[in-house]
């Protein structure tokens, strides 16, 4: 391969590169005067402003939680749609509990066979306002339910709004479990986000969508969507409402940006940061499967999955799971019968063609190798999951990527010849394919799709530069777009993962380039580039106020031990000496199955009374029966029950209700003998059904938002450097313990 050919080569790849970037920006925000029927993002935002008003955090409890309601409720009514507000008590399998109020829309006088549900969350978490989690995909419902008002079809179209969704999906869980209309919904179209910016993802839909995918293609006028990360998704402890209504039995999608998602669950999500082009995609993606969805057939069933994924969000591309196999075979047996014709006429050999598959896993050995090295490098200074300065470290990682294979392809070319590299490359893609379509269905695509390239090129002995710019214009359609956003969806434990994903593109094209006189010049600069951006990384802090680091406050009072404490899980600015922290860290909640360790400061006494704890029932015949009561003498938000025995633990009632079955994804963060219960409230009756009359262990506690007075210079030593609070926020917490 000429050096004229290489050059082009990488032509081709930086401009698909370019045209992928571009479509990740997202579409472009339709202003507040765009045509009724569109949805516009101006509108969206400016719903979303009158929601959230002065932007309070609004978890379920807290004081600005009915000021981001009523508002909703008062814009539906206002577009002509029956609001109601279903107030109602729910717990998870996790016996997580509250009282909430989901929003149910729907137009008036409408039956509501076969409704299509379209639903998101308007609670927040409790250190922020949550403008992006869930905020942008309440205004995309708002936005959507205006542009579709007075259109008439096939199925119902109903608006649901969910209320605890941050404390455990408990609205979802409220909704399945309690009320009419969940009988009678056919599917959902939900909209979440972990993050502030990017494109809608199409990240998740229920199973056996083989006869719902055809119906998303035709839908979508810019999708991104790929059942990789459907396949990934369910593998992930990571939840969301959907996985509710996936368990009752109901088709569901699941729309989601993941950008900046150092914004996530802190002050920052705020509507500063929200993205009109975000917003924009949502709603495009929303009204469109909403139309199509509103008059299809929601009843229909298939037996079966679909492969599906875009090209550059200009088309959509999808076949039956089970087809993959037969592809995957077809194109092993192509590579095989192009292997035998050539060693027939003495262009290569099985050595050459081992070679090749040794190009193939040594390109990504390597990478993975080198990425963990300039990973560990480039953040000795230390960091969380995610940094402020991250790109100089994702392009080290592609550019480690791309070197390795050149290398190693150099290196094993001088012993073969480009015939035998690439027919090994390309045998192991197709085996890689056949392995992934047994483990991880949704992701064999990626390997099929260029190995079906390789050994169609293959059978019809192309030239070596056609073969080059082929396959690797195909693998980097497909590979790209996870080497740009597997960081913002796994943080820095997967810049290794993304060299090597590159060192898989580049294995498409290095048995070629390893021929060309511009090859060492490559591989060289990629590995001297890689390490001037991995070490340039040093010289950028790991936190910044932008992406800062999470450090959530709490002042924890222990009754029985007469102490009063500062609890943090790190330290930044001058806050040890705020706080009177100690330099070692320590436990405090032994009921967890993975116990975490928090720097604990000598805090004064803020006269925070503790819960209290009665004994309602005792009812003992064989089993015991035990009831109790436990209340927050000071109007806690929130009250969580922990108890230890021995003897087995039949049932666990809270306040009347009783939890849903354990899902089969299920994962108990508890250790052994230990039992859980939180309430959203400041009182709950918990019954419990024991085999066996011992006395068990209580531990009683109750949490307030926000901290004592005493707690003012600690915030402030916090907030003047490079963290903030996230997920619940500052918290104060009183504890009691007891013996029933």
């Amino acid at each position: 391969m000429t050096n004229r050919s290489t050059l082009l080569l990488f032509a081709v790849l930086i401009a698909l590169l370019f045209a992928l970037i571009f479509q990740l920006h997202g579409p472009a925000p339709k202003p507040a005067g765009a045509t009724p029927t569109e949805f516009s993002a101006e509108r969206a935002l400016r719903s979303l402003r009158s929601m959230l008003g002065d932007e309070a955090p609004h978890p379920v409890g807290a004081r600005a939680h009915d000021a981001v309601r009523d508002p909703l409720v008062a814009q539906f009514r206002a577009l002509g749609y029956d609001a109601t507000i279903e107030h109602r008590f729910a717990c998870n399998a996790y016996l997580t509990c509250a009282t909430l109020d989901n929003i149910i829309a729907r137009a008036p006088g409408v039956a509501l066979n076969d409704a299509l549900v379209l639903a998101a969350h308007y609670d927040s978490v409790g250190a922020g306002p949550g403008a992006s989690d869930d905020g942008v995909g309440v205004a995309t419902l708002l936005e959507t339910a205006r542009a579709i008002r007075g259109e008439r079809f096939r199925n119902p179209i109903v608006f649901l709004v969910t209320d605890g969704e941050e404390a455990g999906l408990l609205g979802a869980e409220a909704f399945v479990a309690d009320t009419e209309l969940a009988k009678t919904t056919a599917a959902f179209i939900n909209v979440e986000n972990r993050g502030t910016s990017g494109p809608s993802y199409l990240f998740e839909t229920s199973r056996n969508n083989r006869w719902l995918v055809p119906l998303i293609g035709r839908a979508l006028r810019r999708p991104m969507a790929t059942s990789f990360f459907n396949s990934i998704y369910d593998l992930m402890p990571n939840d969301t409402d959907v996985t509710v209504f996936k368990r009752a039995g109901k088709t569901a999608m699941n729309f989601g940006a993941i950008g900046n998602v150092g914004y996530y669950h802190t002050p920052n999500d705020n509507l500063a940061h929200v993205s009109t082009p975000t917003l924009q995609h949502h709603g495009d993606n929303v009204l469109a499967l909403a139309r199509t969805l509103g008059n299809a057939d929601l009843r229909q069933t298939s037996s079966g999955n679909s492969v599906y994924f875009d090209v550059l969000a200009l088309t959509f591309i999808h076949w039956p799971q089970p087809l993959t196999i037969w592809i995957a075979l077809a194109a092993f047996a192509m590579l095989i019968a192009a292997a035998l014709l050539r060693m027939r006429d003495g262009t290569t050999r099985a050595r050459d063609i081992t070679f090749g598959v040794i190009t193939f896993f040594g390109s990504l050995f390597l990478a993975a190798i080198l990425g963990i090295m300039l990973t560990k490098l480039a953040l000795i200074r230390g960091a969380g999951g995610w940094i402020a300065e991250p790109d100089l470290l994702i392009a080290s990682m592609w550019l480690i990527g791309i070197g390795s294979a050149i290398a190693v392809a150099s290196w094993l070319r001088r012993r073969s010849n480009f015939d035998g590299l690439f027919l090994g490359v390309a045998l192991s893609w197709t085996v890689v394919a056949i392995v992934v379509d047994r483990v991880l269905y949704g992701g064999a695509y990626l390997f099929l799709v260029p190995a079906v390239a390789m050994a169609i090129l293959a059978l019809l002995r192309a030239r070596e530069a056609i073969i080059a710019i082929v396959c690797a214009a195909i693998a980097a359609v497909l590979f790209f777009p996870l080497g740009l956003v597997l960081y913002d969806a796994l943080g820095t434990m997967i810049f290794p993962g993304v060299a090597a994903i590159l060192a898989l593109v580049a294995t498409t094209f290095a048995p070629a380039i390893a021929a060309a006189p511009i090859r060492r010049v490559l591989a060289t600069a990629s590995f001297a580039i890689a390490a001037i951006c991995a070490i340039a990384t040093i010289a950028f802090p790991a936190y910044s106020r932008d992406w800062p680091r999470r450090i959530p406050i709490a002042y924890f009072s222990d009754a029985d031990a007469k102490t009063n404490e500062w609890i943090v899980g790190s330290l930044a600015g001058s806050m040890r000496e705020a706080g009177h922290f100690g330099a070692m860290p320590v436990t405090r909640y032994p009921w967890f199955r993975e116990q975490p360790s928090f720097l604990v400061g000598n805090a004064p006494d803020a006269g925070v009374v503790p819960p209290e704890i009665a004994l309602v029932h005792d009812v003992r015949t064989g089993k015991r029966t035990l009831t109790m009561r436990v209340r927050s003498v000071r109007g806690a938000q929130r009250i969580a029950v922990q108890f230890r025995t021995s003897q087995t633990v039949d049932s666990i009632r809270v306040n009347g209700a009783t939890p849903p079955p354990v899902p089969a994804r299920w994962r108990s963060y508890l250790a052994p003998r230990w039992s859980r219960v939180v309430v959203r409230g400041g009182e709950a009756e918990i019954e419990v059904v024991i085999r066996g009359t011992k006395p068990i262990d209580i531990v009683a506690m109750d949490y307030s938002f926000g901290l004592p007075a005493s707690g003012a210079a600690l915030v402030k030593a916090r907030d003047g450097s490079d963290a903030v609070t996230s997920d619940e926020g500052d918290v104060t917490i009183a504890m009691r313990k007891g013996k029933l």
